[in-house]
Parts: C-alpha cells; structure tokens; sequence
C-alpha cells in the first residue's frame, strides 16, 4: 500500500510539473510596425521580416503578398506560425507544430518566448530600415 501512494504522489508531480510548462497560445495581433514603416513598399517589409527571422533561425517564405509561412526548428521541436503584415503592422498567428505538449490552446512555454523574439526582432528590424530609408 505505501508504493502505492508514493507511486501517485509521483504520478501527481510528474503531471503538476508537466502542465507547469504549458501556456495559452499567444498570438500576436494587429501590432503596429515603427514610425516610417508607411514609407517603404511592401517587398522591402516583407526582407526585413524574412532577415529578422533568420536571425534566430526562423525560416519564412511567402505565401502571397503581405503573408509568410515561418517554421523553427530547434533540436527535436517543430513551431510554424503565420506572419500577416502590410506597411503598418503586423501578425503572428499560430499555424502547426511538432514536440511542444500542443493541447487545444495550450503550448509548451518555450513557443510563447521564440514568437516574442520574433516579434522584438520584426520591430527592430523595420525600424532599422525605416530609418535608412533603403
């Protein structure tokens, strides 16, 4: 009988610890692009996306204007998401994945902080450009 319960009580904390990991789906939306994003044309948001992912390893490719398919790929996990944008902001929805508890709404909380720094690095790299005017 005493196995037992420290069986459960193992049972309980691996699941406790397992659900700690999730949280709900964060997808980005409506996000205004910096100052100076109206000016450019949309092919050169669309690089400066593109650059801005693959700074961290995203992978985007259009999938017709104003849209890309952006996949990570880190290790054994998988996370596609789908970026809408147009020259005053932009989206990041969630589109699939592989290895990251994907339950309903919920993800493992590591997808939540690799669509953040995406998001950081689309704005910083927008404003860069912007900037320059190139």
């Amino acid at each position: 009988m005493k196995h037992i319960k420290h069986g459960l009580w193992l049972c309980l904390l691996i699941a406790l610890i397992a659900c700690s990991r999730l949280q709900p789906i964060e997808n980005i939306a409506s996000e205004p692009l910096p100052a100076g994003s109206e000016q450019l044309e949309l092919e050169q948001i669309e690089a400066a996306i593109i650059r801005a992912g693959a700074k961290r390893g995203w992978i985007l490719q259009a999938e017709g204007s104003g849209k890309l398919l952006g996949t990570y790929s880190p290790r054994d996990h998988m996370a596609k998401v789908r970026v809408e944008f147009d020259r005053q902001q932009f989206s990041i929805h969630y589109a699939d994945s592989d290895n990251l508890l994907h339950e309903g709404e919920k993800i493992h909380r590591n997808y939540n902080r690799w669509v953040n720094n995406l998001r950081h690095d689309i704005i910083a790299e927008v404003a860069a450009l912007a900037a320059t005017g190139d």
